[in-house]
């Protein structure tokens, strides 16, 4: 906590002094409520440990640099390069959805003060950027706590959880490996130890956590990332196949410019249509991600997907007929 506040206040008075405001420990004191004694302290650990060349101008009663382009080691950021940032604290405090809890918005709040304080011009993140998902799945601020500890920590977690397609509850301890948040939910990365295998977890769908005690010896990257990387979406089945999907000429030109997964392959019909094929694992998602463009995209392949599309689409026909 203490080195976070002397880094803080470091930055904050780095600022002032680049901004011509010749700070003082009076003025620093005042902005972080905290003894002038404390504030000069700060002062000195800045002049002593960073090597900040600071001089003390007594008719402005107040420091500045004899080195005018000095700039602290942790604010040697370009404008873009800090801009990025800001924009990476806003998606951050975005994707939060309610389920990171007070400590981390309020890290984000802070993060997005000491960015802006080191660029020029008068941007404001909260209203110049910010990201929007169709849906989100918020999960309970302390089992997201729970979950982020055991991971922190290569520990066990044990939990409730609840599977909609076959509307049971099975007791699970897990190893967490990786959390994710994929279109707006939070997805745990696990070594399940009674199904033996990777299994992407819902957080919004655990419930009664409890922490283990015994570490765990964390596997190879190796071996939970094809979980995430081989195939379009998050879902997994047994196997991997591949789907090619036909999209039309309206949607071409947008399709183009998609990307549903690193080995996704388009070619362009002689009707100005766009085939995709790329490699799913999971059925489900691959047939929502279809259905949702309606009659803009046809199922080219594999003949048993294009015939469960068309089941489906006969299925929801019949719940609009009168």
């Amino acid at each position: 906590m203490g080195d976070r506040l002397y880094l803080e206040r470091i930055l904050l008075f780095d600022s002032q002094i680049r901004k011509g405001l010749f700070p003082n420990s009076t003025a620093l004191a005042h902005e972080f409520e905290c003894s002038v004694k404390t504030a000069q302290r700060t002062i000195e650990t800045f002049r002593d440990r960073y090597g900040a060349p600071l001089e003390y101008d007594a008719s402005r009663r107040g420091y500045h640099y004899a080195v005018p382009d000095y700039r602290l080691p942790v604010t040697r950021l370009t404008d873009s390069e800090i801009l990025a940032l800001l924009v990476s604290r806003k998606l951050l405090a975005d994707a939060a959805a309610g389920s990171l809890g007070r400590e981390l918005n309020n890290l984000v709040v802070r993060l997005g003060k000491l960015l802006i304080e080191s660029i020029p011009g008068p941007v404001d993140p909260d209203r110049a950027f910010s990201f929007r998902w169709s849906a989100v799945t918020p999960c309970d601020a302390d089992i997201f706590g729970q979950t982020v500890n055991a991971l922190a920590r290569s520990i066990p977690l044990s939990f409730c959880y609840y599977s909609p397609y076959a509307n049971v509850c099975t007791t699970r301890t897990v190893e967490p490996h990786h959390l994710v948040n994929y279109q707006g939910a939070w997805h745990l990365i696990a070594w399940c130890r009674l199904r033996g295998d990777w299994r992407d977890f819902v957080l919004a769908r655990m419930s009664d956590c409890r922490l283990g005690t015994d570490p765990f010896q964390r596997r190879e990257d190796g071996e939970w990332l094809p979980f995430l990387e081989e195939s379009f979406g998050i879902f997994h089945g047994r196997e991997r196949f591949e789907v090619t999907l036909r999209f039309s000429r309206d949607l071409a030109r947008w399709a183009r410019g998609q990307r549903w997964h690193p080995d996704q392959r388009l070619e362009e019909t002689e009707a100005g249509e766009l085939d995709l094929t790329l490699p799913v694992a999971h059925e489900r998602e691959i047939l929502m991600e279809v259905l949702k463009y309606g009659s803009n995209v046809e199922v080219l392949a594999p003949e048993w997907f294009r015939d469960r599309v068309r089941k489906e689409i006969e299925g929801m026909a019949k719940n609009y007929r009168t």
